[in-house]
């Protein structure tokens, strides 16, 4: 049967191993380093989605096509490994750093029932190779995201939620409502203390901006004429800065993608509300191609990671993590187009 470890000596070389599993070896791209390589900055990992890790960035290109080939190559053949004790590691199976075997079948389970299922590696020994903990979350994440994108069409024929059945699904009927009442309607979302930026994407980062950043009392009665552009979160009073250093109390995450077509992205919705039970908030139709959902943001860091990383592999843009990133406001006009909620919670 096939020795992983074989198939990734053959692709990075000679490998320190310092687990059955995972060791340091040569990074594929090193003449591309642009800062002095260390004996431990790259890393071969052959369990879950096999894995080369680099700490360089210079190298991204070439790492990511090491890494292409060594999937291919480990994803050609099954194989297993005895680990000490009689324990057997197989192909898609994950080794964490207390010694436990997630097996490929948990792991698929654990992603099919939400991305924040799978385990966390827990606390390291104060011994422990100091990126122990990070190799196994980072194994964790690039296997949801290879089992993510295998449940894409899954995904889109399970969840389908085309756009005519969001419009008429809506508990509140806003999709009709005037410019005003939209934006006023999208309001009651927040805090009645939230400070709210609304704006350009540009309205940021001088102290005269600070006019772009209002209580929810103010914006009711000013209405959308500030700008085309929202936030998912609150800021601090007196904030002049969009930044995530200035956000303070409510947050949402904003779901939306650039190459998913509104009845795709619908389907990630209902997949967000009925399997991963994440509140759904409303919906806008942003005047263009797209649509943004609003759901609550991940309790957790870890959680935001591990969902960030399923649904950039659905297709989903990787940006709206960053909640002070601009979104689109409902009750503004886009090239003439209205910028409108069309799913709304009652």
């Amino acid at each position: 049967m096939t020795d992983p470890r074989q198939i990734a000596a053959g692709i990075v070389g000679a490998v320190d191993w310092q687990t059955e599993v995972s060791g340091f070896c040569r990074c594929p791209g090193e003449s591309l380093h642009t800062h002095p390589t260390g004996k431990k900055d790259c890393r071969v990992s052959v369990d879950g989605a096999p894995t080369i890790y680099c700490f360089h960035s210079s190298c991204a290109a070439a790492v990511a096509n090491a890494n292409l080939r060594l999937r291919r190559e480990l994803g050609a053949s099954s194989w297993e490994v005895v680990l000490p004790g009689g324990r057997v590691l197989r192909s898609g199976d994950v080794l964490l750093g207390d010694g436990t075997v997630k097996t490929r079948r948990e792991i698929e389970m654990g992603a099919a029932h939400g991305f924040s299922a799978l385990p966390h590696p827990g606390p390291l020994p104060p011994t422990a190779w100091a990126g122990e903990g990070e190799r196994n979350e980072r194994l964790v994440l690039e296997t949801l995201r290879v089992l993510a994108d295998r449940f894409k069409p899954e995904l889109f024929e399970k969840f389908h939620w085309p756009f005519a059945q969001i419009l008429s699904d809506s508990p509140l009927l806003v999709a009709e409502r005037d410019p005003d009442e939209q934006f006023r309607t999208w309001l009651k979302l927040w805090p009645a203390h939230s400070h709210v930026w609304i704006g350009d994407v540009y309205s940021s980062g001088k102290p005269e901006h600070k006019t772009h950043f209002r209580p929810v009392a103010d914006w009711y009665q000013i209405g959308p004429v500030m700008g085309n552009y929202t936030c998912g979160a609150a800021f601090k009073p007196g904030s002049y800065q969009r930044s995530n250093a200035n956000i303070e109390g409510q947050r949402f995450l904003v779901v939306e993608s650039d190459t998913l077509a509104k009845d795709q992205i619908g389907a990630v919705f209902a997949y967000l509300r009925r399997r991963l039970h994440y509140p759904l908030h409303a919906i806008i139709d942003t005047g263009g191609k797209s649509l943004h959902g609003w759901f609550d943001a991940p309790p957790t860091k870890l959680m935001e990671n591990r969902l960030k990383a399923g649904l950039t592999a659905f297709g989903c843009d990787p940006k709206l993590f960053t909640y002070s990133q601009p979104v689109r406001v409902p009750g503004a006009f886009r090239e003439g187009k209205l910028q409108r909620l069309i799913w709304l919670k009652s």
